[in-house]
């Protein structure tokens, strides 16, 4: 169809509702590539909310996984520190001889995420199951 002009028009989509319209085709040809990149943006704002919540599923597998790997400091006991006692000493007298005093001094501050071995008079700390 052409109009007096001599233009050529053409029927392009150009209502929400798919209905067909004679348009010019330059001007239908801007309204294609407008909705080409609005769905090309949506399509790109699904992709990265995906990927962000493949993300965080994920994040807390990983948190959780860790969060119960250190059976340690479940199957110990409690301790309550006195004045004077060292990490040394307390693995010295409640873990028995069989087992060295450097791995259980470790394990001890592994399991309470100790940086020192400065302890507070009245301090808790969980002392490691370790085998005995």
């Amino acid at each position: 169809m052409t109009r007096r002009d001599g233009c050529r028009l053409q029927a392009v989509p150009v209502t929400p509702s798919g209905a067909r319209r004679w348009a010019e085709p330059g001007r239908a040809g801007a309204r294609v590539r407008r909705d080409r990149r609005v769905r090309r943006l949506v399509g790109l704002a699904r992709f990265a909310l995906f990927l962000f919540l493949v993300f965080l599923a994920v994040w807390a597998g990983v948190r959780v996984a860790n969060a119960t790997g250190n059976s340690d400091v479940f199957d110990g006991r409690a301790y309550e520190v006195r004045r004077g006692d060292t990490l040394w000493q307390i693995a010295t007298e409640r873990y028995d001889e069989s087992v060295d005093p450097r791995a259980v001094v470790f394990a001890i501050r592994e399991a309470n995420e100790l940086d020192g071995a400065l302890l507070q008079p009245g301090q808790t700390l969980t002392l490691p199951f370790l085998g005995e």
